[in-house]
């Protein structure tokens, strides 16, 4: 059984997605150290101009060492109508935005304490446009207290999955011995992104994976 891992994030990218379907179980990694700048609370959106972030604001002043699932939004602005805002702006129209609006709608008038709450809302979403059936677990459940490489191995382990696919980023920096020690297979997501049809023209890569539902509905799977 092929697992896979990766930190929650808010509306994430064609990769995350891409990895989601190739594994035959997911990980959200959500009890590691929350890090600022990153792509755990902000994404991408495609903009006639080329792309602006969508950032929801967290609390963090003398939290440096909290972890994802500790995380809590700024509730003290209207974030939420601003993202909705700007998400109907730059996608009035792409072809499958009304399809999708109710819903988009739906997570934007929902009261979130936490980050995690948020994020999740937004991967389900998206998880289920893209009609992936993978089952998540949650490494908060998992109970593994190592880090780095073995951290992951463990967690692989703990899902009861024999192959660990990682995304070709993490060459740099995962020790391949750990997970043969482990009895896992390493593997490495082999993902080259396509162009899609935009809602403006042009083409701007790496954005979330929002953009492609909304410009190409059940179509989208073809580009993951």
């Amino acid at each position: 059984m092929k697992a896979a891992i990766h930190q929650l994030q808010y509306w994430p990218g064609l990769r995350f997605f891409a990895k989601m379907r190739a594994s035959d179980i997911f990980i959200y990694l959500d009890d590691v150290q929350f890090e600022k700048r990153e792509f755990q609370n902000r994404n991408r959106i495609r903009t006639a101009r080329g792309w602006q972030y969508l950032t929801a604001p967290v609390v963090s002043k003398g939290r440096f060492s909290q972890k994802i699932n500790e995380v809590e939004l700024d509730n003290s602005a209207g974030w939420r109508e601003d993202h909705l805002r700007a998400i109907k702006l730059n996608y009035a129209r792409a072809p499958f935005f009304k399809e999708h609006l109710p819903a988009l709608e739906a997570l934007y008038a929902r009261d979130y304490r936490l980050l995690s709450d948020l994020t999740l809302s937004t991967m389900d979403l998206l998880k289920d446009g893209f009609g992936i059936k993978t089952p998540v677990k949650f490494s908060s459940e998992l109970k593994v207290e190592e880090a780095s490489s073995a951290r992951l191995a463990r967690l692989c382990a703990a899902a009861g999955a024999d192959e660990y696919l990682s995304g070709a980023g993490a060459k740099a920096y995962l020790d391949p011995g750990v997970f043969s020690f482990a009895g896992i297979k390493l593997s490495w997501q082999d993902f080259t992104p396509r162009q899609y049809p935009q809602a403006f023209p042009g083409f701007e890569p790496d954005m979330s994976a929002l953009d492609l539902l909304l410009n190409c509905g059940p179509a989208a799977g073809e580009y993951l």
